[in-house]
Formats: structure tokens, C-alpha cells, sequence
């Protein structure tokens, strides 16, 4: 998860520079990562569901190679594209198709690792376990975009891809080697046909924690798709230097992310609907922060509060998901709750881009304030959602 989060908020931090240096539209950042988010949102289901059948640690060593080879691939684009030997659509394709390998093959390790959490822990330690897991993700997020803006100044704009797919290739290897899962898969237990595990979709107990989870996806799709643009157009720079400030944003966001599970969730006793509620509503202050930013210093504070309002949000929705199901239903939950998170970033492209090249920088902004009123209101009055799990017994059957 360290790995995947680092190479993501990388990816994301040189896209607009590259796009524009490509000569590619702005609204390519979004379509770039379209059909690898739709890819991811259908796979993700499948790989959960598997690795109930065949084991957590498989799954997850695939989806890391796999991220592997998606980067690699989407490196070698980005050079031939500077080379002139791809231009235009083809080099357009090109990008997309090898961003796809992530979204059909990579998604196999978040289910998978979120499963092999909820095997080990109890109803009542799933939620801050499964923030630690976000954590790793978070680290990476955090780092990724300033070690990014420094091996690209050094060495290139695709040395830092390069080196994500290597470090996704060493991570696969050492999943395989070192990770111990002592657990067998579940064939003692109940299992659920594939169609009857895509049914908890419209499940009560879990689809109110979906909604949610798909609305926070599209916040974060936007919002990640158009920090660098909004960051260069208001700021009026472009190239290394756009790189280089747009990484510093996703740093600040990554970091509060970070501090919030770290230091605030194991010191307050919140539930997990209180959780989405107060990270929908600081989530919604910061997007009107980051609208009215008149210079960096701000827009750094309005990327910190939207990290902090994700780091209750998320594991908010997550773990509740997590909880209001069985524990032969946990591969299949996490799978659609890792498919949600991806949801958001099909639209993207519509809201974030295309609305950003034909309305205005702040356009897909004022949408995003309005999708997270919603999500507000939504955890506030939905009866859905739960804020405490039952009275905890020695016999929980989620522990392994």
C-alpha cells in the first residue's frame, strides 16, 4: 500500500505538466485514468471474491506486479511521446491503455490487503486497523509527490515512474516471501456465488456505506485531477515549477491525511457514521478554501483540511462497510468498497476536466461543495448507517 500510494500521488503530481509538455488537452489528465478507474470499479469485486477462494497473499503479490508493468509501460509511453515517436491520439491511447493494466490487474492487492486485515482483527478493532492499513497508503501519498519533484528535476519527468514500477515489482516479490497468511482460504465457510456477492450492493446493511464511499470517490477524483491545473492557472507557473508546487499541495493533504489516523482516531471514540459526517463537513471547508486561495501558502492549507476530512471520511465508510457485514462475506465487501473508491475517477474526466476547460477553474469546485453537502446530509440522516457495532463476544467469528 506504500508502494501504491507513492506511485499514485506521483503519477498525479507530473501528469499536468506532462500532458501540457505532450501537447495533450487538460482535460486528458482525467480521461488518461477514466477507463483504468471503470476497469477497477468492475475487477475489483472479482479479485476480492477470489482471494476468499484462493488466499489473500496471491491476490495481492498479482495486483502489485501488475502495477508494475502498468508503470513501466506508462513510462515507455512518456518517453516515446518526448521522442515525437508517439503523438496525438496514439500517444493518448497509449497512456490509457497502460494506466488500464493497473485498474483490470492492480486492483487484486486492495481488496485483498483490506480482507486480509478483516480476517485478523474483531468487529471493534477493524475500524482503526483498517485506518493503519490507510496509513501506508497515506505515508506514501505524503512522500511520493516531493521525492517525485526531485528526481524529476534531476533526472527526468519518467524516472520516477520507472522507479515505481521497480519498487511495485520488489514489493510483489517480498509480498510472496515474507507475508505470512498461516490462514487458509475460506473453504470451511460459507461462500456466496459471485452474483449473490455483487447482490450487497443493494444490500441495506451495506449499501448506504457504498453511496457514500462512490460520493467521496467523485470528490476525490476532481479534486486530485485539478489541484495541479487550478495550482498553475492561479498561480501562473507551469513546467519543473508546476510539478514542484503541486507537489507540495498533495504533500500537505497526504500529511494531515497521515496525522489524522495516526494521532487523532486513536485518541477519539468516534463511530463510524460520526466519522463520515465530520469528514463531509471539514472536506466541504477546505473545497471553499482552495476556491478563495489567493496565493500558495493557502492553497496548502485548504489541501491540509481536505486530507484531514478524508482521513475521517474513509475510514469512516470503510470500516463501517467492513463491520455491517459476515465474515464470509469480507472479501466480497472489501471488493466493492475498493471498487466505489475507484468510482469516482470515470467522472472525473466530465466533472473535473471537462467542466474546468469550459466553465471555468472554479466550476468543478463549486460541484464538488455541493456532492459534499450531500454526503453530509446523507450521514447525518440515513438510517443505513450504523455508529457502534453489536456487543462484542468471545466467540466473534472474524477471528481467524
Amino acid at each position: 500500500m506504500l508502494v501504491i500510494g507513492a506511485g499514485n500521488s506521483m503519477l498525479l503530481a507530473v501528469a499536468p505538466p506532462l500532458v501540457r509538455e505532450l501537447q495533450l488537452g487538460d482535460s486528458s489528465v482525467g480521461w488518461i485514468f477514466s477507463l483504468s478507474a471503470l476497469l477497477w470499479v468492475f475487477a475489483s469485486p472479482y479479485w476480492g471474491r477470489l482471494s476468499d477462494n484462493v488466499g489473500r497473499k496471491p491476490t495481492i503479490a498479482l495486483g502489485l506486479f501488475a502495477y508494475a508493468i502498468s508503470m513501466a509501460s506508462f513510462g515507455a509511453a512518456v518517453m516515446l511521446g518526448q521522442s515525437g515517436a508517439l503523438t496525438g491520439f496514439a500517444l493518448f491511447i497509449s497512456l490509457v491503455l497502460a494506466r488500464s493494466i493497473f485498474g483490470a490487474f492492480g486492483s487484486a492487492s486492495s481488496p485483498s490487503a483490506q480482507a486480509y486485515i478483516a480476517d485478523r482483527t474483531t468487529a471493534f478493532e477493524r475500524t482503526a486497523q483498517l485506518a493503519g492499513l490507510s496509513s501506508a497508503f497515506a505515508v506514501g501519498q505524503a512522500f511520493g509527490p516531493g521525492i517525485c519533484a526531485w528526481l524529476a528535476s534531476h533526472f527526468g519527468s519518467v524516472f520516477p515512474i520507472w522507479l515505481v514500477g521497480v519498487l511495485a515489482f520488489a514489493a510483489s516479490v517480498a509480498i510472496i516471501m515474507f507475508l505470512p497468511e498461516r490462514t487458509a482460504p475460506h473453504s470451511t465457510r460459507q461462500r456466496a456465488s459471485f452474483g449473490q456477492s455483487l447482490a450487497l450492493i443493494t444490500d441495506r446493511r451495506l449499501s448506504g456505506y457504498l453511496i457514500y464511499g462512490f460520493a467521496l470517490s467523485v470528490v476525490a477524483g476532481v479534486t486530485v485531477q485539478v489541484f495541479g491545473l487550478f495550482t498553475m492557472d492561479r498561480l501562473n507557473v507551469s513546467g519543473a515549477l508546476g510539478t514542484q508546487l503541486t507537489s507540495y499541495g498533495f504533500m500537505a493533504n497526504a500529511l494531515a491525511l497521515l496525522f489524522t489516523q495516526l494521532v487523532v482516531l486513536p485518541r477519539i471514540s468516534m463511530g463510524p457514521r460520526s466519522l463520515m459526517i465530520w469528514g463531509a463537513a471539514l472536506t466541504g471547508i477546505a473545497v471553499i478554501a482552495q476556491i478563495f486561495a489567493p496565493n500558495l501558502e493557502m492553497l496548502l492549507v485548504s489541501q491540509a483540511l481536505q486530507g484531514l476530512g478524508a482521513g475521517l471520511a474513509r475510514p469512516g465508510f470503510t470500516g463501517g462497510a467492513s463491520v455491517a457485514v459476515e465474515p464470509h462475506e469480507q472479501g466480497a465487501a472489501a471488493g466493492l468498497v475498493v471498487a466505489v473508491n475507484g468510482a469516482g475517477f470515470i467522472f472525473s474526466p466530465i466533472v473535473g476536466g471537462v467542466v474546468y476547460e469550459h466553465f471555468g477553474m472554479n466550476a468543478p469546485l463549486v460541484i464538488t461543495a455541493l456532492v459534499l453537502a450531500f454526503m453530509f446530509v446523507f450521514a447525518l440522516v440515513s438510517r443505513r448507517l450504523r455508529d457502534a457495532v453489536a456487543v462484542e463476544t468471545a466467540s466473534d467469528p472474524s477471528t481467524p
